[in-house]
């Protein structure tokens, strides 16, 4: 599943070494310590992700494997790697690619349900979420195990080679043992607050400025209730704003939407912000701070956007806005809003 490639780590992070040569697990299996001469290579990225090779082209190409042996030592036995657990969000970060990582209570994608992780003639990534947060776990159409079935509706452990491309974080399993299915965890719903036709008067939510010609509204449409804003081409910024929230622990707590919008425009007019000084009347941004961004939009059905981090909120009482900041006159999608909840891992 690593096609001319090696992955190395140490204690400082972890890299890829680009070889031409294929079966390159027989030569230096799961575990074997390696020495590398860097005299004569070059270090460069490939979509975000670090990699040392040969010059070619003017980027990092592979390494002739007839001159491996001038860059590349083995020292001892292989010996047993123990995994970096990943499980936070912030754990996906650049100090981790390129290093072995063991991901829990991961649930793969309703449509790749029935679907092998990748067909016999070309390499797949199958989307797969936890805690919110989206990633791909990549196989090769060489994979032994690549007709291995995927099944939505279990979770599932995973260990292999954290990558990234452009952004999208992926993983490259190892062995038919690097993916193990477990119970699905369910995290602990603490807190929701949902929408109803008193929402905007005695359930103290707000909306600003309140004569916006395109403001976010009530509706109750097919069984749901939710909040919602056009799509429109007149350039706005409509905020809904929350009532006062309180939370007394927020140890292992994420916020996220229910919601759905069929995306279009600029990822920056849709946003979530937070407060711990607003008490009503006119906005003023200093008193707001944004969440990490939006990334999860479902198109069709309701569902959970990815994990908003409200670590930051030093308050146990707090309030929050979703602003549809619509600051060009391209066009831009309805945003419906079911609701807003907090999960405790």
């Amino acid at each position: 599943n690593c096609y001319k490639y090696l992955t190395v780590e140490d204690e400082t992070g972890g890299i890829e070494i680009a070889i031409d040569q294929t079966g390159l697990f027989n030569v230096y299996p799961v575990g074997q310590k390696v020495f590398i001469d860097c005299r004569g290579l070059v270090i460069g990225d490939y979509g975000s992700k670090p990699q040392i090779g040969w010059i070619y082209e003017g980027s990092v190409g592979r390494i002739n494997s007839l001159f491996l042996n001038r860059y590349l030592y083995k020292d001892s036995l292989p010996k047993p790697v123990a995994p970096i657990l990943l499980s936070q969000l912030s754990d996906f970060s650049a100090q981790n690619v390129n290093r072995l990582v063991k991901i829990e209570n991961c649930v793969f994608s309703s449509e790749a349900n029935g679907l092998p992780l990748a067909t016999n003639d070309v390499t797949v990534d199958r989307a797969v979420n936890v805690n919110g947060f989206t990633f791909y776990v990549r196989t090769s159409n060489y994979a032994k195990f690549r007709n291995t079935i995927i099944d939505a509706n279990s979770g599932y452990s995973l260990t292999g080679i954290l990558s990234v491309y452009n952004g999208k974080y992926q993983l490259a399993l190892r062995t038919k043992d690097d993916i193990v299915k477990t119970p699905i965890h369910e995290p602990e719903l603490v807190k929701a607050l949902t929408f109803d036709q008193n929402s905007l008067t005695s359930g103290g939510w707000s909306v600003y400025p309140a004569n916006s010609p395109t403001k976010w509204s009530y509706s109750n449409s097919l069984g749901s209730q939710f909040m919602y804003h056009l799509n429109n081409e007149i350039i706005c910024d409509d905020w809904l704003i929350s009532p006062d929230i309180t939370l007394t622990d927020f140890t292992g707590v994420s916020m996220f939407l229910d919601h759905k919008i069929q995306f279009a425009g600029n990822i920056n007019f849709y946003q979530v912000l937070y407060s711990t000084t607003y008490t009503g009347g006119n906005i003023n941004e200093d008193d707001w701070t944004p969440f990490n961004a939006l990334s999860e939009f479902p198109g069709n059905d309701y569902a959970l956007s990815n994990a908003l981090d409200i670590s930051g909120i030093h308050s146990n009482t707090f309030r929050i806005a979703i602003r549809y900041n619509k600051y060009t006159n391209i066009t831009s999608s309805r945003w419906q809003i079911r609701g807003v909840k907090f999960y405790k891992e």
